[in-house]
């Protein structure tokens, strides 16, 4: 299933370059002969255009994807939106229609290949080029594809490019599937399938979504079983496993950064790196460890206090096991002590959100993740220059300063600044 998803999704991007191959090559005749190209209002010769077929890429597998997305001589260009449509929605519906709990594998795959037209889609925003004309005709306005601009940097790139409303539209149509799939009570959201999804709205431009998303991967009824009628359980938010992977917390908040939307910033970094969940994640993950080994170090350095002891023979034996005893076990624990403080109290990575005086070292270490998401979010909405910091103003910024001191954090700690030392 897998393979048929993502061959058809391949397969629809050749469609789109063929089409514009035709135009391509349409042009170029039309300039020899001095006609007009078939893709406008009149063809004065006789000759009939180029098929579709003869520019697209030959296979087995093709054939019938190819027969059916054919353009005739008499109608227009496929629209990026049709193709969506008919690769994408009709088993979107299947699933969301469904009244037993689909295949995870199957919804995986749907949202990957949701992913792969999303990031076609963004490909051609970034290259979209600019028109030089204010005229429109009703060509235009159709979801079509923009003709291929004979511009130096437009023949070294082989992309496609679409128009606004056709990168509208299919942005709308896709952000529209991967939401309503996402948000459905039978789906169950694994990990690929938030990665997914993030992944995809981050392409569109469209990370409204996210912390809603965010809060159902954690509280989200899943059901116990795929029996009829659906019986759901409710999950345990703060559980470690319910944590938003640090990667993908990073993907959308730079998709939040992009749209300038301060408030979406505040609710991805609330819902994420903020609960209990991710700070458990956390200790489980760095702490639990080392605390074990602080736990078994008294039983292990009083083991190698014995058998040291055996092999003296100015001492007596439990004399000598109290004395290693306590002296190993005193180094380790002073050399551990000053490691936990050197780490809980570093700020090199700090650049602009520093941590407020009396903050304990434990709620530093553990939320340091928030503060450097916070630091990345001072650092868009400020000033670049070094030279400058301290003179930004405005509401989002007033705004920013406030929330950071709520959070128990400082921006632009005075005496950090340059110059201030």
């Amino acid at each position: 299933m897998r393979h048929h998803l993502l061959f058809r999704s391949h397969a629809a991007k050749n469609i789109i370059e063929g089409v514009i191959t035709i135009r391509r090559a349409s042009r170029k005749h039309c300039t020899a002969s001095g006609r007009r190209s078939y893709f406008g209002d009149d063809i004065s010769h006789s000759r009939s255009p180029p098929k579709l077929q003869d520019h697209l890429p030959q296979h087995p597998r093709l054939a019938s994807t190819i027969a059916q997305k054919s353009v005739p001589e008499s109608t227009s260009s496929p629209s990026i939106s049709s193709i969506i449509e008919d690769e994408i929605l009709g088993r979107a519906r299947i699933v969301l229609q469904s009244s037993t709990v689909p295949d995870t594998a199957e919804v995986e795959e749907l949202l990957q290949a949701c992913e792969e037209f999303a990031s076609l889609i963004s490909e051609e925003i970034q290259y979209l080029p600019q028109t030089t004309s204010n005229q429109t005709t009703p060509a235009s306005n159709l979801l079509s594809l923009e003709e291929f601009q004979d511009t130096p940097r437009a023949r070294d790139r082989k992309d496609v490019f679409l128009t606004v409303p056709a990168k509208t539209a299919a942005a709308q149509l896709i952000s529209s599937i991967a939401h309503k799939i996402i948000t459905d009570p039978k789906i169950y959201i694994t990990p690929k399938l938030l990665s997914a999804y993030v992944n995809i709205q981050s392409f569109l431009g469209r990370p409204r979504s996210l912390p809603e998303v965010f809060q159902l991967y954690a509280s989200k009824p899943f059901p116990k079983s795929k029996t009829t009628p659906l019986v759901f359980a409710t999950p345990n938010p703060n559980k470690p496993t319910a944590h938003i992977p640090l990667s993908v917390v990073d993907t959308a908040l730079n998709a939040a950064i992009q749209t300038k939307d301060l408030p979406l910033c505040f609710d991805i970094i609330k819902y994420s790196v903020c609960t209990r969940a991710f700070q458990y994640h956390k200790f489980l993950r760095k702490a639990f460890v080392p605390i074990s080994g602080a736990v078994l170090a008294p039983f292990a350095v009083y083991k190698l206090a014995s058998e040291i002891s055996g092999h003296l023979s100015n001492m007596d034996a439990a004399v000598a096991t109290d004395v290693l005893f306590a002296g190993i076990l005193a180094y380790v624990g002073f050399t551990a002590t000053i490691g936990v403080v050197a780490v809980t109290t570093s700020n090199d990575q700090m650049d602009r959100v520093t941590w407020a005086s009396g903050t304990p070292l434990r709620e530093r270490w553990m939320r340091e993740e928030e503060r450097m998401l916070i630091d990345r979010i001072a650092g868009a909405w400020g000033f670049q220059q070094r030279s400058r910091r301290g003179e930004e103003e405005g509401p989002d910024w007033e705004a920013l300063r406030e929330w950071v001191g709520m959070r128990g954090m400082i921006l632009d700690r005075t005496e950090l600044m340059d110059g201030m030392e």
